[in-house]
């Protein structure tokens, strides 16, 4: 019976567990005598199994051959394939229920597989799959034993199309066999998978692959791509991200795209920064057949160098410096070499204000890290050339004018006259009876005080008027010569930024 309740689906969804949370509980529950589902009646996650007991009983053959003779009835076309579409996904989804709310696209989370399906090939079908969207082949990896790595390489063997199976489930969503094999190290069946024809581009963008702050039902704006399990999506990206060479080498050979960058714009030297891989940064950029471009920008306006200074790895960055160098000439152990600007320095070539350029991130860090970078290296001299040639001007100017102005201001308060006023006479110096006549002398003998200027109050006069035209200076010349240099825009920028960083944002804008 199938109905839509609308009331039902603007109710408060309950907290489900996420991540790993969820695998705990499958794990404990694919081993239960209660459990229904016949994927781990074959295998489940606690080692166990008709198929783990036929392997002991008969050995390889005997489990090839009942893989042969009875598996093929739970997948596709007799293990050929099929394409699947949402329907397929739905009767999985909802096969324990008696009742189905068929969900209103408006008011589908961010990682609903429904928001962005696309109808794809699948081999084991989705009725048989277990409590994550996986077959039969994701368990036997997910085991992690030689026991069952051999019978996922029977698997493979007898039934090829298995390799292009994906998990279905939300929380793991896109996870391929070759996505787990890369995962769990295991080399043998990742060249199994490939040469059953498994997909080098499949992308995991389940929730339990994003950053942790991209996990909720509301992700955050910006990210800082924290993750236990963010990888960067493709089978390419994860094995950089596990500094398998090996693997990545073989992928690369079968057409794999070093440049291909996920759902964040992150692309292999990204995710090799996130991660903090410092080797595998520099044998991808470097790799004799298919080096990574460097320079490409993610979603977030950051190349890897800029990445690296966000993230505070100063290890990457100083090797990205040095992998980035171009040596012109070498004598014995001194060496001339020119580091490109590009992404270090906070102007651009055409006069623009960088504002994700590695000098300013670094200056506007937090972290100790970001101290560690300033440390000698080409930064370091990069603020010192830009201190000598510019800063230092301007520093040692506006202190002069700022002693000049405070100079002003102390002459204008300390010559200001001491004034008593004739209320405050008449009180200390009448008589009860009140005698109005010497209150009228008081205040005729203070008008002929007020009356007569000075040399001091000339003075006076002048200190006061230097400054407000100095106050008045500051604000149309000085700031306004900051507008035509920077541009109206970059220099609302950068107060807002003074504003909410501190002094490391003034010190920004001052090299800029």
């Amino acid at each position: 019976m199938v109905h839509l309740d609308p009331l039902r689906l603007c109710r408060k969804k309950r907290k489900l567990p996420q991540g790993g949370a969820i695998l705990d509980q499958v794990i404990s529950q694919s081993a239960s005598a209660s459990n229904q589902c016949l994927l781990y009646k074959m295998a489940n996650y606690k080692r166990g199994g008709d198929l783990i007991d036929a392997f002991q009983i008969g050995g390889q053959k005997a489990v090839e051959q009942l893989i042969r003779e009875q598996f093929g009835v739970f997948m596709y076309n007799k293990g050929r394939g099929q394409i699947i579409n949402r329907a397929e996904y739905l009767r999985w989804k909802y096969m324990d229920n008696h009742e189905v709310i068929i969900p209103i696209e408006a008011s589908l989370s961010p990682h609903d597989p429904l928001s962005k399906w696309d109808d794809h090939k699948a081999c084991w079908q989705m009725q048989y799959r277990g409590l994550l969207g996986e077959s039969l082949l994701h368990v036997l990896i997910i085991c992690d034993t030689k026991v069952h790595t051999k019978l996922a390489r029977i698997l493979l063997r007898v039934f090829p199309e298995q390799s292009i199976d994906v998990m279905e489930g939300e929380e793991y969503l896109g996870a391929s066999a070759l996505h787990l094999a890369i995962a769990y190290s295991n080399n043998e069946l990742v060249g199994d998978l490939i040469d059953a024809g498994a997909d080098v581009s499949q992308r995991a963008t389940g929730r339990f692959f994003l950053p942790r702050d991209q996990q909720g039902l509301r992700p955050a704006k910006t990210t800082d791509y924290e993750g236990l399990a963010y990888l960067g999506e493709y089978p390419l990206a994860w094995a950089a991200c596990c500094a398998n060479e090996s693997v990545y080498n073989l992928l690369l050979e079968c057409g794999a795209d070093p440049n291909a960058q996920d759902s964040f714009g992150n692309m292999i030297l990204h995710m090799v920064v996130v991660c903090d891989k410092l080797d595998m940064f520099g044998y991808a950029l470097r790799h004799p057949k298919l080096p990574c471009k460097n320079g490409i920008v993610n979603a977030a306006g950051l190349t890897p160098l800029t990445l690296a200074c966000r993230l505070g790895r100063d290890e990457v960055f100083r090797e990205m410096l040095e992998l980035s160098a171009r040596e012109f000439w070498r004598y014995s152990n001194i060496t001339c070499s020119g580091y490109p600007l590009n992404a270090l320095d906070t102007l651009m070539p055409d006069g623009s204000t960088n504002w994700n350029s590695a000098l300013f991130i670094i200056l506007n860090g937090t972290k100790e890290e970001h101290l560690n970078m300033l440390d000698g290296g080409i930064v370091e001299r990069l603020l010192d050339e830009k201190w000598k040639t510019f800063a230092r001007n301007q520093f040692i100017k506006r202190l002069l004018i700022l002693a000049i102005h405070l100079f002003c201001l102390s002459c204008s308060v300390y010559l200001r006259p001491v004034r008593v006023f004739a209320d405050d006479e008449g009180e200390e110096g009448g008589d009860a009876t009140g005698n109005d006549g010497a209150d009228d002398g008081g205040q005729m003998a203070v008008d002929a005080v007020d009356d007569d200027i000075d040399l001091t109050t000339w003075v006076r006069y002048g200190f006061e008027v230097a400054t407000v035209m100095g106050v008045l200076s500051y604000v149309v010349l000085q700031q306004g010569d900051e507008i035509k240099n920077q541009g109206f825009f970059s220099f609302l920028k950068s107060l807002v930024s003074k504003r909410g960083e501190g002094g490391g944002a003034t010190m920004g804008s001052l090299v800029a």
